[in-house]
This record gives C-alpha cells, sequence and structure tokens, in this order.
C-alpha cells in the first residue's frame, strides 16, 4: 500500500483519536443528560396528612441514580421506578414552607438538577370565622320584635353564634337554623329599659373553637308610643350587576325591616313588572321579552308594614339569547402514562379533554390507526399490552371532538411494552425513626411499593430474621426488653415482590428503657400564649399554655395574683377565666409554671390584662 503525504496526516489523526475512546466504557461518549422532574405535588402546594412525592426521570441509556431531597435532606435513591416517597407532613412544623427537588444520574456521569418547588404545610386551622351585622344599624331606634339578621363564614364551616346584648346570652345561633350564610333571631324588645342605649354584639365559633367577635352595634329601644320611622333595607342578590343574561332568569331580592316587610315592587325599565307579597321575594324575569344585545336596568322598591318604602340600589345587565356560533376548537392531552415511559399489562391511557362548551367524543390513535372512539367522560381507553410483541416502541395520540365539529389533537407521545416484570420493589422502614430511641414494645412498621405486586417482607434485627409479613399492614411488634440496653440495634427489611424481585433497607435505633437519668437538670420550657400582656380582656377568656421538656411534663399551674386558679396534668394547658366577678379597669397578673418529673420547675413571664366589664 502506497501512502502520500496527503492521507498521511488524516490517518495519524484518526488513530490519536481512536486513543481517546476509553473501551472499557461504551458509554463514555454519551453527553446527553437524562431527564428529571417532580409530578406531584405542584408548586405553591398547600399541603396536610401524608402525602405522596412522586417524581418522573428517564434517560436514553441507563439511569444510574435517582434521588428525591426535602429542603436538600435526601429522602430517598434510588435506580428504577416509580420514585415516590411517602411524607408525613404531621412530623413537621406547621404553617412553614419547605423545598422539593430531585437528581438524577446516568451510567455516563451525566447529571441533572430538577426544578425546586416550594410546598407549605397546613394541618391544623387556625383561621378565624368572620361575620357581620346586617340588620340592625348602630343609631336605629326600635321597638316590638326586631329581626337580628348576622352573616357569618368560616374557611371549615361556623359551628354557632352566641348573641349577646348588653353583656347578656340572648341565645347560640347553630348550624340548622344557617340559611345561605345568614343567621336570624327575633328580639323581644319589650322586655329592655325604655329609651336606654342596647350595645348588641357575637362571638361566632367555627369547628377548631377559632372565634371571632363581630360589633358592637348600639341601638334606641322606644316602644311607648313610637311611630315606625325606621326604613326597611335590603339588596338584590341575582342576578349580578354588569352580567350577561338569557333565557328566564330568577330576581332575587334580601330585605330586612324592624317591623315587616308589606310588599316588594320589581321594575324592569322603569316598567312595574311584578308585586312579591310572600318571602322569598323573587321574580322570574323572561328576557326573550325583551330588547337583544341590550342593557336593561332593574329597580326594587321594598315597603314594610308601616308604609315606609325604600329603593334599593339599581343594576344593569345586558339581555344575550342568541348564541354567537362556536368556532373554539376543544383542548385535550394524554397524562398517563407518561411520554417515553414503559408500560406492561392492561394499560388505560387517560386524557383531559375540555371545551369552552361540551366535547362531544374523543378518538384514540395507536401508530396513527384509529383504535377506539369514546363517548362517555372522562375519555379512556384500556390497551391490553399483552397482545403487542415485547420491547417494542408505540406512538399513542388522541383526538378530541366537540359538539359543533371542531377538532384538536393530543402530542404524539411513546410508550415502550416491556410484560417481563424485571422491576424490583422498593420500600421504607416508616416506624421507628433512624437514630431514634426505642423503649418498651414497639411496632416496627413498614411500606411497600412495587409495578406489579408484593409478596412479603421480611423483619430482621441485627441480621436475624425475626418476622415474615405477607399481609398489609406489613409490622412486627418488637420487644426491647429483651435486647441490650443503651446499644444500637440494625432493624432490616427485605421486600419480596410476586416475580421474587427483592430490595433490602434498614436503619439503626438505640434501646433505652430507661429514658429518665436521675441526674436530669434541664429546666422545662414555659409561656402563656393567651392573653398577651396588656390586653384588656372581658366576660370569659380562654387562658392558654404551652410547656414542653427534653422528658416529660407532670404539672403545669396557672396563678392569678400570685394565687393558684388552675392546675393541669395533661395538654392542652388552657383553662377558661371568668372575669365578671373583677373590678372594671382592674389590673391582674397571670403567671404559669411547669414542673418535669425531676421537680425542675420553671416560671413562664408574667402577663398583665385589664379588666373591662363596665
Amino acid at each position: 500500500m502506497k501512502i502520500n503525504f496527503i492521507t498521511y496526516p488524516l490517518i495519524l489523526a484518526f488513530i490519536l483519536s481512536c486513543e481517546n475512546i476509553n473501551m472499557d466504557n461504551p458509554n463514555s461518549l454519551d453527553e446527553t443528560p437524562p431527564l428529571v422532574h417532580i409530578t406531584y405535588p405542584a408548586n405553591q402546594s398547600t399541603l396536610s396528612g401524608t402525602v405522596l412525592i412522586t417524581a418522573y426521570a428517564f434517560d436514553d441509556n441507563e439511569l444510574e441514580s435517582v434521588k428525591l431531597y426535602l429542603d436538600d435532606v435526601m429522602i430517598l435513591q434510588s435506580n428504577t421506578g416509580p420514585y415516590q416517597f411517602n411524607w408525613n407532613t404531621l412530623m413537621y412544623e406547621d404553617d412553614q414552607n419547605y423545598i422539593l427537588s430531585a437528581t438524577a444520574e446516568d451510567s455516563s456521569g451525566n447529571k441533572t438538577f430538577s426544578k425546586s418547588i416550594q410546598v407549605k404545610i397546613d394541618n391544623f386551622d387556625n383561621i378565624k370565622p368572620d361575620g357581620i351585622f346586617l340588620y340592625p344599624s348602630t343609631g336605629q331606634i326600635l321597638n316590638g320584635i326586631v329581626e337580628i339578621s348576622v352573616q357569618a363564614e368560616d374557611n371549615d364551616g361556623v359551628d354557632y353564634i352566641n348573641l349577646f346584648v348588653n353583656g347578656d346570652s340572648l341565645g347560640v345561633f347553630n348550624e340548622q337554623q344557617n340559611i345561605d350564610d345568614y343567621y336570624n333571631y327575633y328580639w323581644d324588645t319589650y322586655s329592655m329599659p325604655e329609651d336606654n342605649i342596647s350595645s348588641i354584639y357575637a362571638y361566632v365559633y367555627d369547628y377548631s373553637k377559632n372565634y371571632q367577635i363581630i360589633g358592637p352595634i348600639s341601638v334606641t329601644i322606644n316602644n311607648q308610643d313610637a311611630p315606625d320611622i325606621t326604613y326597611p333595607q335590603g339588596t338584590i342578590v341575582t342576578p349580578a350587576s354588569g352580567s350577561t343574561v338569557n333565557g328566564v332568569v330568577d330576581i332575587e331580592v334580601n330585605v330586612f325591616d324592624n317591623i315587616g316587610i308589606s310588599k316588594v315592587n320589581f321594575f324592569i325599565n322603569g316598567d312595574s313588572l311584578f308585586c312579591d307579597t310572600i318571602p322569598p321575594y323573587n321574580y322570574n324575569w323572561d328576557t326573550t321579552q325583551e330588547n337583544e344585545d341590550q342593557n336593561h336596568t332593574i329597580n326594587i322598591d321594598v315597603i314594610d308594614l308601616s308604609g315606609n318604602q325604600t329603593s334599593l340600589y339599581p343594576i344593569a345587565v345586558y339581555v344575550d339569547n342568541l348564541e354567537e356560533p362556536d368556532i373554539t376548537p376543544p383542548n385535550i392531552v394524554i397524562y398517563e402514562p407518561a411520554a417515553n415511559q414503559t408500560v406492561f399489562g392492561a394499560v388505560d391511557i387517560l386524557t383531559i379533554a375540555t371545551d369552552n362548551d361540551l366535547v362531544s367524543k374523543v378518538e384514540f390513535y395507536q401508530n396513527y390507526e384509529l383504535v377506539e372512539t369514546d363517548f362517555t367522560a372522562n375519555y379512556t381507553y384500556s390497551w391490553n399490552t399483552l397482545l403487542e410483541n415485547d420491547d417494542t416502541e408505540h406512538i399513542w395520540f388522541a383526538i378530541a371532538y366537540d359538539a359543533q365539529s371542531n377538532s384538536s389533537q393530543s402530542d404524539p407521545i411513546i410508550f415502550k411494552v416491556d410484560n417481563i416484570d424485571g422491576i424490583p420493589p422498593s420500600g421504607i422502614i416508616t416506624y421507628p425513626y433512624a437514630g431514634q430511641y426505642v423503649s418498651d414494645i414497639i411496632s416496627i412498621q413498614a411500606e411497600a411499593y412495587d409495578n406489579v405486586g408484593i409478596d412479603n417482607i421480611q423483619f430482621s434485627i441485627n441480621d436475624s430474621i425475626v418476622s415474615i409479613d405477607n399481609e398489609t399492614p406489613f409490622e412486627y411488634s418488637w420487644n426491647t426488653l429483651n435486647f441490650l440496653e443503651d446499644q444500637e440495634h440494625q432493624l432490616t427489611i427485605v421486600i419480596s415482590d410476586l416475580n421474587n424481585n427483592s430490595y433490602e433497607t434498614g436503619l439503626f435505633v438505640t434501646v433505652d428503657n430507661n429514658p429518665i437519668p436521675d441526674d436530669d437538670t434541664i429546666y422545662p420550657f414555659a409561656s402563656i400564649l393567651n392573653p398577651v400582656s396588656g390586653q384588656t380582656v372581658s366576660d370569659t377568656v380562654s387562658v392558654v399554655g404551652f410547656a414542653t421538656d427534653n422528658y416529660q411534663i407532670i404539672q403545669v399551674q396557672f396563678f392569678l395574683n400570685n394565687e393558684i386558679v388552675s392546675t393541669l396534668t395533661d395538654t392542652p394547658y388552657t383553662f377558661l377565666w371568668s372575669t365578671l366577678e373583677l373590678a372594671d379597669s382592674s389590673e391582674h397578673v397571670l403567671t404559669m409554671t411547669a414542673e418535669d418529673q425531676s421537680g425542675n420547675t420553671t416560671t413562664a413571664q408574667p402577663v398583665l390584662v385589664i379588666i373591662s366589664n363596665p
């Protein structure tokens, strides 16, 4: 072979480049990083209870490791899916934000960091309810039987309302008396002092015993030959001002009066159309008789039993009875399984299809051929992958149609069929926790996950098998009294799935059956949470304390002006304090002490309160 001066440098460069290829690791040429992201929960979610954190990861070659992090602390490491972790949020501080993230590394060392998401834990209701007096109003002169109306609401629901007049409870509203968040009480003013100002206020409680004080409002009682000069009040409830209406519209009003309502007159564009004398006051307005595509004014006149008349604030609505043609196509996406996922057995292909009007049908396509048309929401197709060749890829997409035959197609996605289970299970020991001190008899608890199913979990202590459990919940009752004191012991579980794939994990705990030493010199922590120092209080006050210790609190005592008023041995450390017997504008000091089992006693910061019981 003859080599000229032109080809020789090219051959030499090729030989030198081959020397840089690591023949022992053919993956060394892989420079494509894997994909990874948190699939649940979503960013800015509010969570409670036990939450299943899930992640998606994929690589075109092989995943070496996928890790989940909670505030930069690793909570899961695995190289096989599903990548998920059961997070018990009750073990973490409430009303705090936490950061979730994931990383994925392939066999070539390429590493990807997912986008971090922020979530908030909210396990306990600490939101106060809210309310307002609808009738009467401050400054009104009342007589006879008066209907007191209160509107109240809460994020979890209003439990009851306690109504007071001049410090005396008139009655309690409960949920049975609630109609659309309105509570009514009929107050007989004849029992009240004549020509005196009365103060009305109420306590609104929710089901978590959070409360809000509404009011007070001040009214004057005049029952002796008092003419009714109080005008009725009210609002137009429906339709909303500025809204677009069609067909028959229910015009509904909410009205109040100190004596009673005689009638309610309904006007459209100044024309009197209807008079209603029986509550609830409403009128069914046929908008098809009105001019199309125009604003129309609704006026309401309210007349009470004494002839006093009030015209409610008018509203305008737009009448539109002829619909525009629908040219907006629906939207559709295949959300399960995920793109590039490996599937097996019977697989449900799930979609989300939406439209501005109504989705009529969804067509499912496999490898560009129509295989199913679904006319029923939620639009799903069950695919039997056992009928496909193993280790083959399939392209799927769906087309959604609305009633006007507008259509749109989802993005095509690829699934790989693999019906031979080689995926090991996964799981964790959920209790006890790594590094925990344990005593007496405890329940070792475990959770396991698998793509097919769990056969059993083998429990071992210090490498000795103690139990094999094949039914959920997977647990073993461990008597720590039979093990060496003040030493670490290894707890191990081996999870086996139905196809003999297995996964092993474990942790260390310390046996400590004498948890309280004789030389405990650490004092408890104590604090009065409610009321706060300098607060003005009245009626009955809920005094709330907080105490904690490195071992155990045995007693909490509350003092009023250095005299014991309550002794508690268990949480919650709270009691009801009646201030009604104390002088108005007087000052008093609340003190709290907490004592642990070793006799260490801590005194909380004293709280000064001012009594207001006129």
